[in-house]
């Protein structure tokens, strides 16, 4: 079987789960303890998934943990996207990724659904990781 990175907008439907709010759950910040791992609640490392409930969609750590890679190179902003959620291949710079939910050492604001931010490709961290997708055909 073939499996990927997700793509950016893949990453924030799942992430979302059918929200609109800051996190999946909702925009109260003292819930967002019952479902990710940031700075206040990590003792400072990546913790064993599955341990925080999970979004509407049964995805956990969507929020936390680590900073998830992308499929897409950065571009700084979304006009001239692809509205398919593909990735977006063309333009951007090329040697930088998206990387998406925030991890265990950053603050609620990092973790919003909405939330992007951007690493080099050869960048290695221990509040990196990944997600990984794989297209079904019917």
């Amino acid at each position: 079987k073939d499996y990927r990175l997700l793509t950016e907008a893949e990453w924030e439907y799942a992430a979302r789960a059918g929200s609109t709010t800051r996190w999946s759950f909702g925009d109260e910040e003292k819930q967002l303890g019952e479902h990710a791992w940031f700075s206040s609640n990590s003792q400072s490392r990546t913790q064993p998934v599955a341990r925080k409930k999970p979004n509407a969609f049964g995805l956990y750590d969507m929020h936390g943990n680590v900073w998830e890679w992308t499929a897409d190179p950065w571009h700084d902003g979304y006009q001239g996207a692809p509205t398919d959620g593909m990735a977006w291949i063309e333009g951007g710079d090329a040697s930088r990724r998206v990387f998406r939910g925030g991890s265990w050492d950053n603050s609620p604001d990092l973790l919003r659904s909405a939330f992007r931010f951007r690493g080099t490709t050869d960048l290695r961290d221990g509040n990196l990781g990944f997600r990984v997708g794989r297209t079904l055909t019917p």
